[in-house]
């Protein structure tokens, strides 16, 4: 349990009932043990604004009061976004693609900032923790390191079976054979596994080398000095997410994406209206990638594309539903940053199971 969920509760509970808090929260953390994609975003929808998700919450509510039967049944609204946050920060203790998915949409939804509210700035916090270890974690270093494992388990297995040979008896030396057998083949799978671990992020890594000193847009087959920033900015999210291997994406992504707008002939740092920045997209080829909307709220850019496809122009509704004042400035590596989350939240999403 975390030690502020007595914290989280004053929200909805003026003085929580201590001895209710560790069933609530192992209540929580059950229900988040199988989560699917729409669990996720109705989830997150419930930890970052008050009031959504009506259905979701009645059977949220029924299956937290078969774990907890002191749970209330009824006026729980807030109550439920502080279990919707226990059921978030609990999956991201631990590594899964659910908990990828978690923090990433965490991460996409907080824009602009201040648009969210979420129950507790923890879950934020920890979201931004669980995605700098776990893209580290994913993206092995020392590829010396895998090799000297695999030399250290062969001496293992050949010491034993050297034994086996010196006790000179057929029925040692044949359970000794077979041991030594099923070692040696853990061993060789345990290291191809970390060897395609390391050429996975090898791949990544020159995918993006070659993509950044090209100079060249994939998707418009032109150079980047022949076009300007502002329309640039959600292709090259686009391109950069095309390229990420291993989920929860590299840091480093979001930095390379500056470096790719200031090669276009008007570098991206003059801030624009996000309309404008909509206006001026490639709508074909970015909104083609995300045509699906399985979480509007949460990726509003993706959100704002949809729209403008759809009615073809951006109508002032579109953004009031998303409440994004139609006047917010923002730049283009700005837009850009934000477009890549949104697109690896969505990626992350098509992952669960």
């Amino acid at each position: 349990m975390h030690p502020n969920f007595y914290h989280w509760h004053t929200r909805a509970e003026l003085k929580p009932e201590t001895g209710s808090l560790e069933p609530r929260w192992n209540a929580a953390a059950a229900f988040a043990e199988k989560l699917s994609a729409a669990d996720i975003r109705s989830l997150l929808l419930l930890v970052l604004f008050p009031g959504a998700e009506p259905t979701f919450a009645k059977q949220y509510t029924e299956a937290l009061v078969k774990s907890e039967p002191t749970f209330p049944l009824d006026k729980n609204a807030e109550l439920l976004r502080v279990m919707a946050t226990a059921s978030v920060y609990s999956e991201m203790e631990k590594s899964s693609n659910a908990a990828d998915a978690l923090a990433l949409g965490l991460q996409a939804a907080d824009f602009p900032k201040g648009r969210v509210e979420p129950v507790c700035q923890d879950v934020m916090a920890r979201a931004a923790e669980y995605l700098n270890a776990e893209s580290e974690r994913v993206r092995p270093r020392i590829y010396a390191g895998t090799l000297a494992n695999a030399e250290k388990q062969a001496e293992v297995h050949f010491g034993k079976l050297k034994k086996a040979v010196e006790v000179n008896t057929v029925e040692e030396l044949g359970k000794s054979v077979e041991a030594v057998g099923r070692g040696i083949l853990a061993a060789i799978k345990e290291s191809h596994q970390q060897l395609g671990e390391v050429i996975g992020r090898l791949a990544e890594e020159s995918q993006f080398l070659w993509w950044l000193v090209g100079h060249l847009s994939p998707a418009r087959m032109v150079r980047r000095e022949q076009l300007t920033a502002e329309s640039y900015s959600l292709t090259a999210a686009l391109e950069a997410a095309e390229r990420v291997a291993l989920l929860p994406p590299a840091g480093s992504v979001e930095s390379i994406l500056d470096e790719a707008l200031a090669q276009c002939s008007k570098g991206g740092r003059a801030s624009k209206l996000l309309t404008e920045l909509i206006a001026v997209a490639d709508l074909d080829r970015v909104h083609s990638a995300t045509d699906a909307q399985p979480a509007p709220e949460l990726t509003p850019i993706t959100a704002l594309l949809a729209a403008r496809a759809k009615a073809g122009n951006l109508e002032p509704e579109s953004l009031k539903k998303l409440h994004i004042s139609p006047k917010m400035k923002i730049t283009p590596v700005e837009a850009s940053r934000q477009y890549f989350r949104e697109l690896m939240f969505l990626r992350a999403l098509e992952e669960v199971d």
